[in-house]
């Protein structure tokens, strides 16, 4: 490491660690304040426009681990509780926006590239945003979130087909692609396979990976080994590492349902640093002066006028699905917000020559502004959401101090130094009364004894 390299290692460290405090006086999200930082970072300093090799190597692995953690965010326990019905509609409703989408495209003669950026979902800010409002246990939330799920998985296979398509056209070098593709599905469906089967009928020999105060942290390394193997077995079938990474979270997500330890330290891991310094090196390779033009101004109004557009298009789709008409419209500006996949598929269009770099700052920026202006959109016009939950605290907390007061437990214990509480009486005196103390048993019978003595 050189002496410019560790210049930038302290300024995206630095951004990692104060993005997050800005961030949360201003009332927005982490990850479009970080792409900003970059942005900033990098016309501010004008040795700051490229990287270096130390920087995007661990930019990448951010990005690989931040796929895996999304296919790790989905909730096998919670599919099976809604049922198969539920499961089936919320699957056609994902289907039928992919598939609106694409109708719309191909009759205004969109670019492809342009095709799988509006028809993209992801679960990342919607995952965020729900479990802030206190909404992702409920039905509501439980709805959107597997609807989100299907179109993050639905929207990742389009991306893999449309870079299989792209790189080897139609004929034998595709048929053979797709023949590789199918293979690590079933090397992926394999290892589910075994997992599962090793963890119901051998649960001792992987109980050292859920442990939560193993030093070695084996948990972390076999899901790390296991995230890096997938994403070279990508490498060397030639396929999109996004949806290799994105399988092998799915795979440990439904292999170890139920243990949650090893998700929240990789979180911690990859939210703490990697994925941050992903996100301020996305935000690095954006040029403002690329922004200033009027054509990449109308594209970018554009692209966020068609997200929110084919999602309100779409409100048929998620009645379907389960989700309630007053609550459609905050769903839609949840929905519209898919801002990993969408520089993922930035990336990928950039990897492809299929967008140039005036194009490659506009979708960032369309990235940045959907991830601020829709979620916060959205939070606001859910706020009804969140009052059965209230409601539901409250009768709990009325009955619960019912069941105290029937019990003879409505005074709480007072510590010795309380202050003594002045109770008027009847007679308009006023005298000091000390709140009763709660003694065990025994030892009320013996200050009893010692009284009647």
């Amino acid at each position: 490491m050189d002496s410019r390299q560790a210049l930038m290692l302290l300024v995206v460290t630095a951004g990692a660690f104060i993005v997050p405090i800005i961030s949360e006086r201003i009332g927005w999200f982490t990850a479009p304040c970080e792409m900003l930082y970059g942005i900033l970072a990098a016309n501010l300093l004008p040795w700051a426009h490229d990287p270096g090799a130390f920087i995007t190597t661990l930019a990448q692995f951010g990005f690989l681990l931040l796929m895996f953690l999304a296919g790790l965010e989905i909730d096998f326990t919670m599919l099976r509780r809604r049922g198969p019905k539920m499961l089936l509609r919320s699957f056609l409703a994902a289907l039928g926006l992919q598939t609106l989408v694409l109708a719309v495209g191909l009759y205004l003669s969109l670019p492809p590239i342009y095709i799988l950026l509006l028809g993209a979902v992801s679960i990342s800010l919607l995952m965020v945003v729900l479990k802030e409002m206190q909404l992702a246990q409920t039905n509501f939330g439980q709805t959107v979130l597997i609807v989100g799920a299907l179109g993050e998985f639905l929207t990742i296979l389009e991306v893999t087909a449309y870079d299989l398509f792209t790189r080897f056209g139609v004929g034998l070098p595709l048929l053979l692609a797709v023949v590789k593709l199918a293979a690590l599905l079933f090397i992926g469906y394999l290892v589910l396979r075994w997992l599962s089967t090793s963890v119901t009928r051998k649960p001792g020999v992987f109980s050292r990976l859920f442990h939560t105060r193993d030093t070695a942290e084996l948990g972390v390394r076999a899901a790390l080994a296991f995230m890096l193997t997938f994403a070279a077995v990508a490498v060397l079938l030639e396929v999109e590492q996004i949806l290799a990474t994105f399988i092998a979270g799915a795979v440990c997500s439904f292999a170890f349902r139920g243990h949650n330890n090893v998700g929240r330290k990789l979180s911690t891991m990859g939210q703490g640093f990697f994925i941050p310094l992903f996100f301020i090196s996305v935000g690095m390779s954006l040029r403002l002066s690329d922004l200033l033009h009027g054509q990449t101004l109308l594209l970018i109004g554009g692209l966020l006028a068609g997200l929110i557009l084919l999602r309100l298009m779409a409100i048929p789709l998620l009645l379907y699905a389960g989700v309630p008409w007053r609550s459609t419209t905050g769903a839609v500006l949840l929905l519209s917000a898919p801002l990993t996949l969408i520089v993922a598929i930035a990336q990928v269009g950039i990897n492809l020559k299929q967008l140039q770099p005036t194009t490659y700052g506009a979708v960032l920026a369309v990235a940045i502004l959907s991830s601020v202006i829709f979620p916060l959109l959205g939070r606001q016009l859910l706020r009804h959401e969140m009052n059965p939950a209230r409601r539901g605290r409250i009768r709990q907390v009325i009955r619960s101090a019912r069941e105290r007061i029937s019990l003879g437990l409505a005074s709480p214990p007072v510590s010795p130094t309380a202050a003594p509480a002045l109770i008027p009486e009847d007679s308009g005196e006023t005298r000091e009364v000390r709140p009763p103390t709660r003694l065990p048993e025994r030892r009320r019978e013996r200050a009893r004894e010692r009284t009647s003595a």
